[in-house]
Protein backbone atom coordinates (compact mmCIF):
# COMPACT_ATOMS: atom_id res chain seq x y z
CA UNK A 1 0.00 0.00 0.00
CA UNK A 2 2.51 2.79 -1.25
CA UNK A 3 -0.31 4.58 -2.21
CA UNK A 4 -2.49 6.70 -0.03
CA UNK A 5 -5.57 5.15 1.10
CA UNK A 6 -8.52 6.88 2.40
CA UNK A 7 -12.12 5.49 4.27
CA UNK A 8 -14.43 8.19 5.77
CA UNK A 9 -16.14 5.37 9.15
CA UNK A 10 -18.75 6.93 10.98
CA UNK A 11 -19.90 10.38 10.31
CA UNK A 12 -16.97 12.65 11.59
CA UNK A 13 -13.68 10.94 10.69
CA UNK A 14 -11.54 10.60 7.81
CA UNK A 15 -8.91 7.71 8.02
CA UNK A 16 -5.97 7.62 6.20
CA UNK A 17 -3.58 5.21 5.50
CA UNK A 18 -0.27 4.72 4.43
CA UNK A 19 3.19 2.01 4.04
CA UNK A 20 6.68 3.58 4.22
CA UNK A 21 9.99 1.03 3.76
CA UNK A 22 11.70 1.97 6.91
CA UNK A 23 11.30 1.27 10.37
CA UNK A 24 9.16 2.94 12.63
CA UNK A 25 11.60 4.93 14.59
CA UNK A 26 12.14 6.70 11.53
CA UNK A 27 8.93 7.46 10.68
CA UNK A 28 7.84 8.37 14.08
CA UNK A 29 11.13 11.14 14.38
CA UNK A 30 10.04 12.23 11.08
CA UNK A 31 6.66 13.86 12.24
CA UNK A 32 8.55 14.83 15.66
CA UNK A 33 11.40 16.23 15.06
CA UNK A 34 11.47 19.79 13.00
CA UNK A 35 14.91 19.27 10.94
CA UNK A 36 12.94 16.24 9.35
CA UNK A 37 9.15 17.96 9.21
CA UNK A 38 11.17 20.38 7.03
CA UNK A 39 12.16 17.65 4.82
CA UNK A 40 8.36 16.42 3.58
CA UNK A 41 5.48 18.08 5.52
CA UNK A 42 3.23 20.04 3.19
CA UNK A 43 2.01 19.50 -0.61
CA UNK A 44 4.07 20.17 -3.58
CA UNK A 45 5.21 23.69 -3.90
CA UNK A 46 4.90 24.33 0.11
CA UNK A 47 7.55 24.34 2.18
CA UNK A 48 7.55 25.10 6.11
CA UNK A 49 9.13 28.18 6.95
CA UNK A 50 8.13 28.02 10.78
CA UNK A 51 8.31 24.94 12.76
CA UNK A 52 8.24 24.61 16.57
CA UNK A 53 7.60 21.51 18.42
CA UNK A 54 7.35 20.63 22.21
CA UNK A 55 7.08 16.76 22.07
CA UNK A 56 5.36 16.57 25.21
CA UNK A 57 2.19 15.69 26.61
CA UNK A 58 0.97 19.41 27.04
CA UNK A 59 3.23 21.06 24.83
CA UNK A 60 2.27 22.36 21.67
CA UNK A 61 3.51 22.70 18.30
CA UNK A 62 3.37 26.03 15.48
CA UNK A 63 4.04 24.90 11.62
CA UNK A 64 3.49 27.82 8.94
CA UNK A 65 4.48 27.10 5.50
CA UNK A 66 4.75 29.25 2.39
CA UNK A 67 3.41 28.35 -0.61
CA UNK A 68 2.95 29.31 -4.61
CA UNK A 69 2.48 32.38 -5.17
CA UNK A 70 2.76 34.05 -2.00
CA UNK A 71 0.39 32.19 -0.27
CA UNK A 72 0.56 31.31 3.58
CA UNK A 73 -0.71 28.64 5.80
CA UNK A 74 -0.51 28.26 9.53
CA UNK A 75 -1.80 25.74 12.15
CA UNK A 76 -0.98 24.89 15.57
CA UNK A 77 -2.01 22.81 18.29
CA UNK A 78 -1.68 20.68 21.69
CA UNK A 79 0.21 17.41 21.84
CA UNK A 80 -2.30 15.00 24.21
CA UNK A 81 -0.16 11.56 22.98
CA UNK A 82 3.29 10.59 22.82
CA UNK A 83 4.23 7.17 22.78
CA UNK A 84 6.76 6.95 20.61
CA UNK A 85 7.26 5.12 18.23
CA UNK A 86 3.96 4.05 18.47
CA UNK A 87 1.01 6.54 18.70
CA UNK A 88 1.54 10.36 17.98
CA UNK A 89 -2.22 12.31 19.22
CA UNK A 90 -2.33 15.89 19.30
CA UNK A 91 -5.32 18.37 18.74
CA UNK A 92 -5.12 21.06 14.97
CA UNK A 93 -6.69 23.92 14.30
CA UNK A 94 -5.52 25.97 11.02
CA UNK A 95 -5.59 29.91 11.21
CA UNK A 96 -8.09 30.43 8.71
CA UNK A 97 -10.29 27.49 8.57
CA UNK A 98 -13.65 27.50 7.13
CA UNK A 99 -15.14 25.25 9.75
CA UNK A 100 -16.22 25.14 13.50
CA UNK A 101 -13.85 23.48 16.34
CA UNK A 102 -10.62 21.55 16.32
CA UNK A 103 -9.75 18.30 15.06
CA UNK A 104 -8.48 15.31 17.28
CA UNK A 105 -5.69 13.41 15.03
CA UNK A 106 -4.12 10.27 15.78
CA UNK A 107 -1.67 8.36 14.66
CA UNK A 108 -0.56 4.98 14.70
CA UNK A 109 2.94 3.60 13.44
CA UNK A 110 2.94 -0.40 12.93
CA UNK A 111 5.97 -1.95 11.65
CA UNK A 112 6.09 -5.25 9.80
CA UNK A 113 9.29 -6.31 8.09
CA UNK A 114 10.76 -3.07 8.57
CA UNK A 115 8.06 -1.65 7.00
CA UNK A 116 5.94 0.80 8.66
CA UNK A 117 2.08 1.69 8.29
CA UNK A 118 0.95 4.61 9.05
CA UNK A 119 -2.79 5.52 9.72
CA UNK A 120 -4.21 8.77 10.49
CA UNK A 121 -7.68 8.81 12.12
CA UNK A 122 -9.04 12.76 11.65
CA UNK A 123 -11.66 13.27 14.51
CA UNK A 124 -13.37 16.53 13.44
CA UNK A 125 -15.78 18.17 15.35
CA UNK A 126 -18.91 17.84 13.46
CA UNK A 127 -19.90 16.23 9.98
CA UNK A 128 -19.83 19.27 8.65
CA UNK A 129 -16.61 20.25 9.30
CA UNK A 130 -15.51 16.55 8.26
CA UNK A 131 -17.07 17.19 4.99
CA UNK A 132 -15.50 20.58 3.89
CA UNK A 133 -12.15 19.49 4.51
CA UNK A 134 -13.38 16.40 2.16
CA UNK A 135 -14.75 19.17 -0.60
CA UNK A 136 -11.15 20.60 -0.83
CA UNK A 137 -8.17 18.53 -2.30
CA UNK A 138 -6.83 17.41 1.29
CA UNK A 139 -6.04 13.58 0.03
CA UNK A 140 -4.36 14.89 -2.57
CA UNK A 141 -2.10 17.49 -0.51
CA UNK A 142 -1.31 14.70 1.91
CA UNK A 143 -0.40 12.74 -0.84
CA UNK A 144 2.36 14.82 -1.89
CA UNK A 145 3.52 15.50 1.07
CA UNK A 146 3.56 11.64 1.93
CA UNK A 147 5.74 10.81 -1.53
CA UNK A 148 8.23 13.72 0.02
CA UNK A 149 7.98 12.05 3.04
CA UNK A 150 9.27 8.86 1.18
CA UNK A 151 11.51 10.18 -0.64
CA UNK A 152 13.46 12.04 2.45
CA UNK A 153 13.30 7.91 4.19
CA UNK A 154 14.80 6.58 0.75
CA UNK A 155 17.62 8.86 1.69
CA UNK A 156 18.09 8.89 5.30
CA UNK A 157 21.63 8.22 6.20
CA UNK A 158 21.51 8.46 10.11
CA UNK A 159 21.45 5.00 11.21
CA UNK A 160 24.30 6.02 13.72
CA UNK A 161 25.79 4.25 16.51
CA UNK A 162 27.19 6.23 19.16
CA UNK A 163 30.44 4.90 21.22
CA UNK A 164 31.45 7.98 23.17
CA UNK A 165 29.23 9.97 25.20
CA UNK A 166 30.45 13.67 26.96
CA UNK A 167 32.03 15.93 24.76
CA UNK A 168 33.54 19.43 25.99
CA UNK A 169 32.77 22.14 24.01
CA UNK A 170 33.40 25.86 24.75
CA UNK A 171 30.14 27.57 24.00
CA UNK A 172 26.72 25.45 24.42
CA UNK A 173 24.59 27.26 22.47
CA UNK A 174 26.89 26.88 18.85
CA UNK A 175 27.66 23.32 19.69
CA UNK A 176 24.40 22.68 20.31
CA UNK A 177 23.38 24.42 16.40
CA UNK A 178 25.92 21.99 15.30
CA UNK A 179 24.97 18.98 16.58
CA UNK A 180 21.30 19.44 16.06
CA UNK A 181 20.99 21.77 13.32
CA UNK A 182 24.19 20.00 11.04
CA UNK A 183 24.51 16.65 12.11
CA UNK A 184 21.23 15.90 12.45
CA UNK A 185 20.90 14.64 16.21
CA UNK A 186 17.65 15.26 18.20
CA UNK A 187 17.67 17.43 21.29
CA UNK A 188 16.26 15.18 24.01
CA UNK A 189 17.18 17.32 26.68
CA UNK A 190 18.18 20.82 27.35
CA UNK A 191 18.04 21.70 31.45
CA UNK A 192 19.20 24.16 33.58
CA UNK A 193 20.52 22.84 36.91
CA UNK A 194 20.39 25.42 39.49
CA UNK A 195 22.18 28.65 38.67
CA UNK A 196 25.47 27.46 37.49
CA UNK A 197 24.78 24.20 35.43
CA UNK A 198 23.30 23.25 32.05
CA UNK A 199 22.85 20.16 30.25
CA UNK A 200 22.30 19.21 26.71
CA UNK A 201 21.81 15.66 25.75
CA UNK A 202 21.74 15.16 22.06
CA UNK A 203 20.60 11.77 20.34
CA UNK A 204 22.28 10.59 17.04
CA UNK A 205 19.07 9.08 15.09
CA UNK A 206 19.30 5.11 15.18
CA UNK A 207 21.28 5.01 17.89
CA UNK A 208 20.87 4.08 21.32
CA UNK A 209 22.87 6.40 23.35
CA UNK A 210 23.23 10.24 23.63
CA UNK A 211 26.22 12.85 23.81
CA UNK A 212 26.15 15.12 26.35
CA UNK A 213 27.51 18.94 26.54
CA UNK A 214 27.07 21.10 29.30
CA UNK A 215 28.40 22.93 32.22
CA UNK A 216 30.00 21.74 35.58
CA UNK A 217 29.68 17.89 34.44
CA UNK A 218 33.23 17.30 33.45
CA UNK A 219 36.86 18.80 33.50
CA UNK A 220 38.16 18.15 30.04
CA UNK A 221 39.53 20.88 28.00
CA UNK A 222 36.62 22.28 25.32
CA UNK A 223 38.23 20.18 21.79
CA UNK A 224 40.44 17.91 23.84
CA UNK A 225 37.89 14.60 23.12
CA UNK A 226 39.26 12.60 20.03
CA UNK A 227 37.83 9.84 18.12
CA UNK A 228 34.35 9.76 18.64
CA UNK A 229 33.00 7.01 16.51
CA UNK A 230 29.61 7.14 14.04
CA UNK A 231 28.61 4.08 12.06
CA UNK A 232 26.69 4.17 9.21
CA UNK A 233 25.96 1.57 6.23
CA UNK A 234 26.19 3.44 3.06
CA UNK A 235 29.81 6.26 3.60
CA UNK A 236 29.36 7.80 0.44
CA UNK A 237 25.66 8.86 1.02
CA UNK A 238 26.09 9.92 4.36
CA UNK A 239 29.75 12.16 3.32
CA UNK A 240 27.48 13.74 0.99
CA UNK A 241 24.87 14.35 3.17
CA UNK A 242 27.50 16.00 5.73
CA UNK A 243 28.91 18.20 2.46
CA UNK A 244 25.00 19.10 2.13
CA UNK A 245 24.69 20.39 6.05
CA UNK A 246 28.35 22.21 5.95
CA UNK A 247 29.96 20.07 8.02
CA UNK A 248 34.11 20.25 6.44
CA UNK A 249 34.39 16.59 6.45
CA UNK A 250 37.64 14.67 4.94
CA UNK A 251 37.68 12.56 1.58
CA UNK A 252 37.04 8.44 1.78
CA UNK A 253 39.87 7.13 3.82
CA UNK A 254 40.51 3.49 3.42
CA UNK A 255 42.69 1.53 6.05
CA UNK A 256 43.89 -2.14 5.11
CA UNK A 257 46.76 -4.33 5.09
CA UNK A 258 48.83 -1.71 3.38
CA UNK A 259 48.05 0.96 5.57
CA UNK A 260 45.48 4.20 5.05
CA UNK A 261 44.96 4.95 1.48
CA UNK A 262 42.48 7.54 -0.32
CA UNK A 263 39.70 5.67 -1.27
CA UNK A 264 40.20 3.93 -5.39
CA UNK A 265 37.22 2.72 -7.47
CA UNK A 266 36.36 -0.48 -6.93
CA UNK A 267 37.22 -0.39 -3.08
CA UNK A 268 35.12 -2.65 -0.26
CA UNK A 269 34.19 0.42 2.42
CA UNK A 270 32.91 -2.43 5.01
CA UNK A 271 34.91 -2.47 7.65
CA UNK A 272 37.61 -0.15 6.09
CA UNK A 273 36.13 2.88 5.10
CA UNK A 274 36.22 6.35 7.28
CA UNK A 275 35.35 10.08 6.72
CA UNK A 276 36.64 12.38 9.39
CA UNK A 277 35.50 15.82 10.85
CA UNK A 278 35.38 18.28 13.86
CA UNK A 279 33.13 20.16 16.01
CA UNK A 280 33.67 23.70 16.44
CA UNK A 281 36.23 23.29 19.38
CA UNK A 282 37.83 20.83 17.42
CA UNK A 283 36.85 17.56 19.01
CA UNK A 284 37.25 14.96 16.28
CA UNK A 285 34.82 12.54 14.62
CA UNK A 286 35.21 9.60 12.57
CA UNK A 287 32.46 8.06 10.28
CA UNK A 288 33.07 4.15 9.86
CA UNK A 289 30.45 2.18 6.99
CA UNK A 290 29.72 -1.05 8.33
CA UNK A 291 26.61 -2.83 6.69
CA UNK A 292 26.84 -6.59 8.21
CA UNK A 293 25.96 -5.39 12.04
CA UNK A 294 23.27 -6.97 13.01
Amino acid sequence: MSTLHVDTPGETDIVMSREFDAPRELVFAAWTRPELLRRWLGARGWHLTRCEVDLRAGGRYRFEWAGPDGQFMANGGVYRTVAAPARLVFTERFDDQSYPGETLITHDFTELGGTTTVTSTLRFASREARDRVLAHPMARGVAEGYTRLDQALKENLMNWTLEVVIVPVTDLDAAKEFYADQLGFNVDHDTKVGEDQRIIQLTPPGSGCSVVIGTGIHSMKPGSLQGLQLVVNDLHKARAQLVERGVDVSEITVFGPEGKRPEQEGDDLNNAGFVFFSDPDGNSWAVQQITNRP
